[in-house]
């Protein structure tokens, strides 16, 4: 009895959906009336240079080059490594209330979760590809961090 109504279900769905409307293109006009609710949304695990990988990196850098006076001086960090959870991050468009057009909001993540997050080193050299010349210091983020808000940008 169960995969006769269940049989019976699925052949019906199929027979809606044939007689559903093909997509029809709007214009302008037509297209700012329809409402897409909360936006999209997305959440983000970022993993950077995980020690626990085969064949880990041990000498990733990023470096930033500043010229002041004709010297060239670079800040290096090294080993930039952890992993970042942010929960959902919203982004969805909404009429500005002075009738000036849209704004795109960018809902901020209500939580971001830091696991060993940070550099080994941080120096300034004159060449970033020499090795670590000076150390100011290194990092290491465990925890978690609340956040509420939205960023809004428009056009001009």
């Amino acid at each position: 009895m169960r995969k006769t109504l269940l049989a019976a279900l699925a052949v019906l769905g199929c027979a809606g959906m044939a007689f559903a409307q093909a997509p029809v293109p709007l214009d302008d006009a037509a297209l700012s009336q329809v409402s897409g609710a909360d936006g999209v949304g997305f959440a983000i695990h970022l993993s950077l240079n995980d020690p626990t990988l085969p064949n880990p990196s041990t000498d990733s850098r990023i470096s930033m080059g500043f010229t002041v006076d004709g010297q060239t001086n670079y800040v290096v960090v090294k080993n930039l490594h952890g992993v970042v959870d942010m929960g959902m991050v919203n982004v969805s468009a909404h009429p500005r209330p002075d009738g000036g057009g849209d704004y795109l909001a960018i809902g901020l993540p209500g939580t971001v979760k830091y696991t060993n997050f940070g550099y080994d080193s941080l120096s300034v050299q004159t060449n970033p590809l020499a090795p670590v010349s000076g150390n100011l210091g290194s990092a290491s983020i465990n925890g978690t961090l609340s956040m509420q808000g939205e960023l809004r940008m428009w056009a001009k």
